[in-house]
């Protein structure tokens, strides 16, 4: 009942004395990334806040990440179970291909497979001519559509599969809006989950094992998606999504050399600074090591307050409380709680 009462407290001194502004550092250190991407954008969807970004208004290619769009759309339409016919025009497009072959019948959910996971052209290309009847600028349309319902304005598709083309763009900011809404499609995460996959074998024999494109899967703590682009123009981007903990973090790089060190970069930096529980609790408790932030008045004594300060940072950056109980003058504590905070162990007026 006491430690309720103290987080009961805890919560209604934080709606008096404002939150800081995210992003926080837990670090002396903690000044966003410079990271060599032209543009990019991290966001922390566990608290609905923006941490960081950079050039995140800017038009840029956006390359094959773009599928995710493409997948969202299909799945607005179709059934994983429905069967799909591979046409000859969807097999002889450029770019990364997953081996399709015309004439072959596959299911919805292999196509996305083959589109989320090795990132296949052909894929995309089947899937959009048959959701648009047998035309790509239909699908198109389709994608544009969802795009404005997104809020997307500066984002433009011209075709299902990211290659590079004049009317074909986005920016940061609107491919954060694209990748959170991505995770309302359980599917698409999944997918975007798989490292390795065997799909069926072509007419020939032939073996299809799929590799993800994405390398951060199984080599960064916590990354479970989620698309890779790469083209000339385009040059490499990344939409990614980790978790750790109760935090979940949604990334964007767009135009650099390297979207895996980038987006370690940015993830590492973005899991350094407080979540939405951390936020919460800062007014209410000093950090250790005399950078702590500032506690309002509570009324307790210097030893009280020191008792109440010892809450050491997880390796995640998630506070541990010591129960109240615990601590030598809980007894006095708690009869302060009774006469400060109404209806704590206190009998009704009668």
């Amino acid at each position: 009942m006491i430690l309720t009462a103290l987080v009961s407290l805890g919560l209604a001194v934080a709606s008096l004395v404002p939150p800081a502004p995210l992003p926080v550092p837990m670090s002396e250190s903690g000044a966003p990334p410079a990271l060599e991407s032209f543009s990019w954008a991290i966001h922390d969807e566990s608290a609905d806040v923006k941490l960081a970004s950079w050039n995140a208004d800017r038009r840029r290619p956006m390359a094959s990440v773009t599928k995710v769009m493409t997948a969202m759309i299909v799945l607005d339409e179709m059934r994983l179970d429905d069967t799909v016919t591979i046409p000859e025009v969807a097999t002889t497009g450029f770019g990364s291909s997953a081996g399709l072959v015309a004439g072959e019948e596959w299911r919805v959910y292999e196509l996305l497979v083959a589109m989320l996971v090795r990132s296949g052209n052909d894929a995309a290309r089947t899937l959009a001519l048959h959701v648009g009847d047998g035309s790509v600028d239909a699908f198109v349309d389709q994608m544009n559509q969802k795009a404005t319902e997104l809020g997307m304005t500066n984002t433009r598709f011209a075709n299902p599969d990211g290659l590079d083309a004049p009317d074909h763009y986005s920016t940061a900011n609107d491919l954060l809006k694209l990748t959170l809404a991505s995770l309302d499609y359980q599917v698409i995460q999944d997918i975007a989950r798989i490292r390795l996959v065997k799909l069926r074998d072509d007419p020939t024999g032939g073996n299809r094992l799929l590799k993800n494109t994405n390398l951060l899967l199984g080599a960064y703590p916590g990354v479970v998606g989620l698309k890779t682009g790469d083209t000339p123009l385009a040059e490499r981007v990344l939409l990614s999504v980790a978790e750790r903990g109760d935090r979940r973090l949604v990334g964007v790089v767009m135009g650099t050399e390297d979207h895996f060190s980038d987006t370690r970069e940015m993830l590492e930096w973005g899991f350094s600074t407080y979540g939405l529980r951390d936020r919460w609790l800062r007014p209410f408790f000093a950090e250790q090591g005399g950078a702590g932030v500032p506690v309002p008045d509570l009324g307790l004594s210097e030893g009280e307050m020191r008792r109440l300060s010892v809450m050491p940072a997880l390796d995640d950056g998630r506070w541990k409380l010591s129960a109240l109980a615990d601590l030598p003058k809980a007894a006095l504590i708690g009869d302060w709680l009774k006469d400060t905070v109404p209806g704590v162990d206190r009998e009704p007026d009668s």
